[in-house]
């Protein structure tokens, strides 16, 4: 990459850069609502499901954790949905067979962002085990669709319209 396209995308005044963060930004947001509501619905914290993020990276003393562990996880998730955004980007500006239309590739990224997680990520982290059974996937697919591909899909849309331009 040359200096000049280097020094464009690192501006925080790049609209695709923009558009990149408020679409993990977004997703990360919605995502981190979604569990926390439900868990104290349940009538649990809403730590839980992120000192289980943090149980990813720590195993057992991060789920065990207080506070501090459910703000790493906090973190955790938010990078992921961050880096996630990132790399829809990147792979949609370079392979011309992925779909531009943000509706499409919202329910691709959120497809394959769950089946990633759950099958490849979630059994190389101290977790070792896929955490969405097989006979409720279509459930979850559904909120990570909603909640995860969408959001990140419509912003990067508009960061991909921003690099044709």
């Amino acid at each position: 990459m040359n200096t000049s396209a280097s020094a464009a995308i690192q501006s925080p005044n790049n609209p695709i850069v923009r558009n990149v963060l408020a679409g993990g930004l977004l997703a990360g947001f919605c995502d981190f609502v979604y569990p926390s509501v439900k868990n104290v619905i349940a009538g649990n914290s809403w730590m839980n499901p992120w000192k289980g993020v943090a149980g990813g990276l720590l195993g057992q003393a991060g789920r065990d954790g207080g506070l501090g562990m459910a703000l790493l996880g906090v973190c955790l998730h938010f990078f992921i949905c961050l880096s996630g955004a990132t790399l829809l980007y990147l792979i949609a500006s370079r392979v011309k067979l992925v779909p531009r239309q943000w509706i499409v590739l919202g329910i691709l990224y959120g497809i394959a962002v769950l089946l990633t997680m759950n099958y490849v990520v979630l059994p190389l982290s101290a977790i070792g085990r896929p955490i969405y059974p097989v006979e409720r996937l279509h459930i979850s697919a559904f909120f990570h669709i909603l909640l995860v591909g969408l959001p990140t899909a419509f912003f990067v849309a508009r960061a991909l319209k921003a690099r044709a331009a």
